[in-house]
């Protein structure tokens, strides 16, 4: 193993520091005895040493007591098997040594209104020593560790092994659950007995039944969660590849400039390096003559390769590193012409390119915009005149005076800049710092230019981002359901006594004093022929006879269903749909009088409004699942009256209108979604009566008729949802088979 040069390490604050790498399966080494010498800054500890090589120390400030571990040696003093003494020297209170476990030691000092820190060194004879330095609290940190002007190196051939304690496992015993179940014991109440009368047989009794709400649920639940599709992008990192595989053994530094570790291992690499500083000033190699040295740096590598060192430095540090042949330019920021740019232009199928750019510039990127803007400007008034204009060829109507105004129509092409500004101390990523981003919405293009890692890494962005937007074929059934029902009960009799003759059809009664044959009485039994006693016994017209004729009428009528509509819509993602099955109708009249000179014109304009079905489909969203969440909004209108406004006016028509608006509902792929309740339901019972003699109980419903009329309209909305497949296997769309009634109509066109 090759030895670091410039050895020798500081023992400082929340610094963890080893004297060497060591090889592996080294033996313990045996402290067996420890002196003490007091120093003009602090003491000496020379820890005396046999059987094995210099140990690795350990070593770390905890307010002001520093603690020591030293590995892979045993404590073996003739005194005991531990060392203390007080106020060994000034600033210094106490020092011990004491085993830690069976393989380290740990060597404690205790400061005395002082940090102590300590230097490790080793003597000729193989004797550790640690130099104890004391310091006031609150003064000056320690200087930062040289950098050697060489580094050494081992091949990567020949690796260092580092071996690794494990720590032993302790294996825990289970405990048992010695907890058993206690049954409550029954109450027993007290037995009052007021009443003497009362008899305690000891039978039990079921108790009351008690009406209770229904139970909470056990626990709260939180709704189903579906997958999630996910695609992650790991952000690369502009490596620079050093051609080496030389692995270094071992390297602490404390705020080295980072300038000089950088020469440090490109030279070790065989590389030059070109650093930039701040300022400006250029530095090359070991003879720069800059003062911009960079960020500082501590490190603490063990068994690491050249190029892994050369790349966390410029991570840690911020700085950026381009290669070039066999020169390195490293600067905070590097020139366009030291850095391996590169250019890429994507068509965008999808997404807009607007806003990719806006994505990829809350990421950290720079981006422009070609923006193109129509201007109206209003360049004057008053350049003219139109006058003498007709009306109607009324030569009374007047003169109109019409001014003319010049408008200029201009277009412009800016360029808009994007950029992110992110909340200062915020700590949020930039995983795209450096990208310029252009937009050319024409096009609906977008292009990156800047390091290579960069503009691979936004590719990869807009490939997950350009994506399509899935569509549904929603079919809807508009269905119609007319509920109307009528029932109708009504008689017909009449009869002659001499010359008094009396008749009763449909409610309406006649009495005849004479011999003379009375008028028809008109029937209000709702039937599309009126009854007449007269027909039953063959007689033309309504004839009173001699002999008792009687007829009974009943009438039963119901509706039915019919469907209004049933297409099938195919819907894109945030889209809407509508299908309109409407007829225009007057609903309003506006009349206007105008006074053009001395004659008045009436101007009447009607507003026209659609009656019939019109149905809205909004998709809101289609999700992986297999999910569509959608809403749907019918209407259905129709005339049912016609009001007479006057006054030369006309009519206008009434509207009768139901509407549904179903909010954002969720269906499954496939499911049917069945909308009803959306009922206009009217009932009228209509009586027509003999007065006094309709009013007879039993008998008198030989002088009445009845008619009931039940009015029930139900709209009722089937939805079906099915999700397109636009892969490249879907078949969706490229066969039709149509049905009986079109393939006859095809048929028949093919034939002319």
């Amino acid at each position: 193993m090759k030895r670091l040069l410039g050895y020798g390490s500081c023992l400082a604050s929340t610094t963890l520091l080893a004297i060497v790498a060591q090889p592996a399966l080294a033996t313990s080494t045996v402290i067996t005895g420890i002196q003490v010498v007091p120093t003009d800054t602090g003491a000496q500890i020379v820890l005396q040493t046999e059987n094995g090589e210099t140990p690795q120390v350990f070593a770390v400030n905890q307010g002001s007591m520093l603690r020591a571990d030293i590995v892979r040696t045993q404590l073996q003093l003739p005194d005991g098997d531990q060392f203390v003494q007080q106020n060994p020297a000034p600033g210094i209170q106490a020092i011990a040594l004491a085993p830690l476990d069976s393989n380290s030691v740990r060597l404690t000092v205790e400061g005395s209104g002082s940090i102590p820190t300590g230097v490790v060194g080793s003597s000729n004879n193989g004797d550790l020593i640690i130099d104890v330095a004391t310091q006031a609290e609150g003064a000056a940190p320690q200087g930062s560790t040289p950098v050697p002007s060489d580094l050494e190196t081992v091949a990567s051939d020949e690796p260092v092994l580092i071996p690794v304690e494990q720590p032993a496992t302790v294996a825990q015993a289970e405990v048992e659950d010695s907890t058993e179940e206690v049954e409550p014991a029954a109450p027993q109440p007290d037995v009052l007995v007021p009443n003497p009368q009362v008899i305690i047989d000891g039978v039990p009794v079921d108790a009351p039944e008690v009406q209770a709400a229904p139970p909470f649920l056990p626990a709260a639940t939180a709704p189903p969660v579906g997958d999630i599709a996910i695609a992650e992008t790991i952000p690369t990192f502009n490596a620079i590849d050093l051609g080496t595989t030389e692995r270094v053994p071992r390297l602490v530094l404390r705020d080295a400039p980072s300038r000089e570790v950088l020469n440090l291992l490109a030279r070790a690499a065989g590389l030059n390096l070109v650093f930039i500083d701040p300022d400006g000033e250029v530095d090359t190699g070991a003879e720069a003559t800059g003062t911009g040295e960079g960020p500082p740096i501590t490190l603490d590598i063990e068994n690491e390769s050249v190029q892994d060192v050369f790349n966390s430095v410029l991570r840690v540090t911020g700085l950026q590193a381009n290669r070039v042949g066999r020169t390195i330019y490293v600067a905070p920021e590097l020139p366009d012409s030291a850095r391996n740019l590169v250019s890429r232009t994507l068509r965008l199928n999808q997404v807009a390119a607007s806003n990719a750019a806006g994505f990829l510039v809350a990421l950290g990127a720079e981006g422009t915009q070609i923006v193109t803007a129509t201007t109206f400007t209003d360049v004057g008034e008053g350049l003219g005149e139109i006058e003498g204009v007709e009306t109607g060829g009324d030569s009374d109507a007047g003169d109109l005076g019409t001014d003319l105004r010049l408008i200029e129509r201009s277009t412009s092409t800016n360029i808009v800049p994007l950029a992110y500004q992110p909340v200062e101390g915020s700590g949020s990523p930039q995983v795209l710092q450096g990208l310029l981003v252009t937009v050319d919405d024409r096009t609906n293009s977008i292009t990156l230019t800047g390091d290579t890692d960069v503009v691979t890494t936004a590719t990869s962005y807009l490939a997950r981002l350009d994506l399509r937007r899935r569509q549904v074929a929603v079919n809807v059934k508009v269905i119609d359901v007319n509920l109307s029902a009528i029932d109708a009960f009504g008689t017909s009799f009449s009869f002659s006594v001499g010359d008094f003759d009396f008749s009763s059809n449909g409610g309406v009664g006649v009495v005849n004093f004479g011999g003379s044959t009375p008028f028809t009485a008109a029937g209000s039994v709702p039937t599309s022929t009126p009854i007449s006693p007269g027909t039953l016994s063959g007689g033309g017209g309504f004839s009173v006879g001699d002999d008792f004729l009687f007829q009974l009428l009943a009438s039963v009528q119901e509706g039915n269903s019919k469907i209004l509509t049933d297409p099938t819509l195919i819907i894109q993602e945030g889209q809407t749909a509508s299908v309109a099955l409407t007829q225009q109708i007057v609903s309003r009249v506006t009349q206007e009088v105008v006074d053009i000179g001395d004659t008045a014109f009436v101007a009447v304009e009607p507003e026209l409004v659609d009656a019939g079905l019109v149905l809205g489909v909004n998709v809101d969203r289609i999700d992986d699942n297999g999910f569509v969440s959608l809403s749907v909004s019918p209407s259905l209108t129709a005339p049912v009256a016609t009001v007479d406004v006057g006054a030369g006016v006309g009519s206008v028509t009434l509207l009768n209108a139901r509407e549904l608006q179903s909010g954002l509902i969720r269906v499954r792929d496939g499911q049917t979604l069945v909308l009803s309740g959306i009922i206009q339901e009217t009932d009228q019972v209509s009586t027509t009566k003999v007065p006094i003699l309709g009013d007879i109980p039993i008998l008198g419903a030989l002088f009445r008729s009845t008619s009931e009329s039940t009015s029930r309209n139900e709209l009722i909305v089937l939805l079906t949802p099915e999700i397109l497949d636009d892969t490249d296997q879907s078949v969706f769309g490229y066969s039709y088979t149509p049905s009986e009634e079109v393939q006859e109509i095809i048929e028949r066109s093919q034939q002319r």
